[in-house]
This record gives structure tokens, C-alpha cells and sequence, in this order.
């Protein structure tokens, strides 16, 4: 089922006084006719002291507050053969596309969260994910893949999962362009489902 929330903020301790406007974000979740996947979708209502994707990151590679095990298990940089080269740190690629969004643009990004077969190790369907991103969204757009493995902080937690954000500017050798409205919109969501159920069923490890 669909639902509308508000992201919440990442406090670093050194941020403005004044309260950031934060993202909003619509989820097709998980169901019966897909246990595995849902689609959430991210955008600004405000034009002014946007909190950024840096914030989503933040909340994302560092889900807990213990110096040992409160981060995530792995995390990937997936870009556009024509995207600058330093862009594949993660940092500075969101920096920059926060940075560079005019303020008239309200799309912020699109996440796929994709749950792994727990009978299988977590690497193999980390790859699975990852082979899927590069083949349908990072011909065109700059993706950051997301591990977490509950295990691997001694946790029970809601089962592994891997998160591919995907931010929704298309990116080529001269830096970000305006942002992908089918993207950001069901016609994005049905494409990504569709393709997340061929690629499962055409993968095989190692390829």
C-alpha cells in the first residue's frame, strides 16, 4: 500500500539553527505480489534550507550509533560511463547534486528497497541487486547501493536488504541535467518493478 511520510533529519551537531525543510516521500511498499520490492519517491515542497540527500545518506550508512556496528554492511557507487571521476566518491557526489539543484526542481531522488533470499548468503544477492542497477538505472542516472545486514551487528532486525538510491538527474560528462519526471512517478516505479522481476529470473551469479 501507498503511503505519504516526511523523511527526518540527520542532526550532525553543526547544522544551522534554523529548522531544514525536509524532503517528502511517497512509498509503493512491499505486498503479496512483491514480498521483495518497494519503490519510495522523493521530492521537496519548499524551495528554501532543503536538508539534501546528504541526510539520507547519512541515515542510511550509518543506521545505528554504535562505533562497531552501527553501519552499513556494504555500500556501492554505480555511475554513467560519462560521469566525471570524482564523482564515484559518494560524498561529493551528493554534495554536488544538493549543491546544483535549481530550486524550482522539486525531484530529489527515487530508492528501490530490495529484500535478499535469506536462504542465500548476503553477498550473492547483494550482486544480484547490484547487476540490476547498473543495467537499468545507471546507463542515465547516479546510483548509490546500500547494504544491511542485521547479522552482521549481532541483530535481529527486519532481514537483509539492500537500498539503491537513485538521484533523479540524469548525469553526463558535463555534471548533472534537469531531473527525470518519469523517474520520479509510477511510470517509474511500474518500469522498475518490472525490470527487478526479469533481471531475478535471467541472473545468474558471476555474470
Amino acid at each position: 500500500m501507498a503511503q505519504v511520510t516526511s523523511q527526518t533529519g540527520l542532526d550532525s551537531g553543526c547544522e544551522e539553527d534554523a529548522p531544514r525543510n525536509k524532503m517528502s516521500v511517497f512509498v509503493h511498499g512491499m505486498c503479496d505480489a512483491h514480498p521483495d520490492f518497494a519503490f519510495s519517491r522523493y521530492w521537496y515542497k519548499q524551495q528554501e534550507n532543503r536538508e539534501g540527500v546528504r541526510s539520507w545518506l547519512g541515515k542510511k550508512l550509518f543506521p545505528g550509533e554504535d562505533p562497531r556496528f552501527g553501519y552499513a554492511a556494504k555500500y556501492d557507487v554505480l555511475l554513467p560511463l560519462t560521469a566525471p571521476g570524482d564523482l564515484v566518491r559518494v560524498g561529493e557526489l551528493v554534495d554536488r547534486f544538493d549543491d546544483t539543484l535549481p530550486p524550482h526542481e522539486q525531484h530529489a531522488m527515487i530508492q528501490v528497497k530490495i529484500m535478499l533470499d535469506p536462504e542465500e548468503a548476503w553477498h550473492v544477492g547483494f550482486e544480484r541487486v547490484r547487476s540490476y542497477a547498473r543495467a537499468h538505472f545507471a546507463p542515465r542516472f547516479a546510483t548509490i547501493l546500500i547494504a544491511h545486514i542485521p547479522a552482521m551487528g549481532g541483530l535481529k532486525g527486519q532481514g537483509n536488504h539492500v537500498h539503491c538510491g537513485v538521484l533523479s538527474r540524469e548525469l553526463n560528462i558535463n555534471g548533472f541535467g534537469g531531473a527525470c519526471t518519469t523517474l520520479c512517478s509510477d511510470q517509474g516505479y511500474e518500469a522498475a518493478l518490472a525490470a527487478w522481476r526479469e533481471h531475478k529470473e535471467q541472473w545468474e551469479p558471476g555474470r
